[in-house]
């Protein structure tokens, strides 16, 4: 999947206009350049937070959502949901993926429906079905949590996600006594190399946005079409801890953590970043927001949550 360029401009070269900063209409976010590397059509909500901040948005999707390799067990589960008193489901695109192979959302009769937070519940709204359960904390330790325990020892659980899924919801509910079975309901895989047009907006671009750690290590290891290393802005945000903690082992300087696994607390913790520091100031290097080349960065607060480290 290729990606496109800033959807307004290149960043301006009036003199005063900091570097990464177009000129643009009002907002906290005003002008500044930010680079989102979701998958194409998971970006959306995240894309038009930013851009209704003010932001120009440049299109960098890192990894793209496929089939599982093998969908048999997927399948075979979709087939005979009688065996299981929950479905719980960590991001939308598992969601997606297994109500595709449903005949009729009917199908979930009788069988309850837990929601990491609101966007994967948002994804079963589309699909005509409100979550029975939907986590106070949007994390997987969060719905975990507020997950009852089962009437009776051995009571079962399904739980599709995404192939290398953190193992953390399934551990928790067990611990509960629940039986859980994991299915691979998607994976995900690297995208193609931007083109030129993208990669030289990355150069400009004043920061970096990051949603799960997967995407972090496909921006890390990606390489632009003539085999170069994908330029990092000099400000990294990150949805969640377990994405910083990633970005942070990949040798990046994490500037952001949302306070919660939402397009709006990203937004706005980012906001907040660019305006502590003023608008658009960049530090360090084209190429840097590898550690130690930013300078007064401002690392997000240890209370962060997201969506059990998986792309949505």
């Amino acid at each position: 999947m290729r990606g496109h360029h800033a959807d307004e401009p290149q960043a301006s070269s009036r003199p005063g206009t900091p570097a990464g900063v177009v000129r643009a209409s009002s907002g906290p976010l005003s002008g500044a350049v930010v680079v989102v590397t979701r998958p194409r059509g998971d970006a959306d909500d995240l894309a038009d937070a930013l851009r209704a901040a003010g932001a120009r948005v440049v299109a960098c999707p890192v990894v793209e959502i496929a089939d599982p390799e093998d969908p048999t067990a997927l399948r075979e589960a979709a087939a005979d949901l009688s065996r299981y008193e929950w479905v719980a489901f960590t991001s939308a695109n598992a969601v997606r993926r297994f109500l595709a192979l449903l005949p009729d959302v009917r199908a979930l009769t009788g069988v309850r429906v837990a929601a990491v937070g609101p966007a994967t519940a948002g994804a079963l709204r589309e699909h005509g079905l409100v979550a029975d359960l939907v986590a106070d904390r949007t994390s997987a330790q969060g719905l975990a949590g507020v997950f009852p325990v089962p009437a009776a020892p051995g009571a079962g659980v399904l739980f599709p996600a995404s192939a290398g899924a953190r193992p953390t919801l399934p551990r928790a509910l067990r611990a509960k006594g629940w039986a859980v079975e994991e299915v691979v309901a998607y994976r995900t895989v690297p995208a193609a190399p931007p083109p030129g047009t993208v990669v030289r907006d990355l150069e400009t671009a004043l920061a970096v946005t990051f949603a799960s750690p997967s995407a972090v290590e496909a921006y890390v290891g990606g390489r632009a079409e003539d085999g170069r290393p994908l330029p990092v802005p000099p400000l990294v945000a990150c949805i969640g801890p377990a994405t910083a903690a990633a970005a942070r082992a990949a040798g990046l300087d994490v500037g952001v953590v949302a306070p919660s696994a939402s397009p709006a607390a990203l937004v706005a913790a980012l906001a907040d970043a660019v305006g502590g520091a003023g608008t658009g100031s960049r530090t360090g290097s084209r190429t840097g927001s590898r550690t130690g080349s930013r300078t007064g960065s401002r690392t997000g607060s240890g209370g962060a949550r997201e969506a059990g480290a998986e792309p949505r």
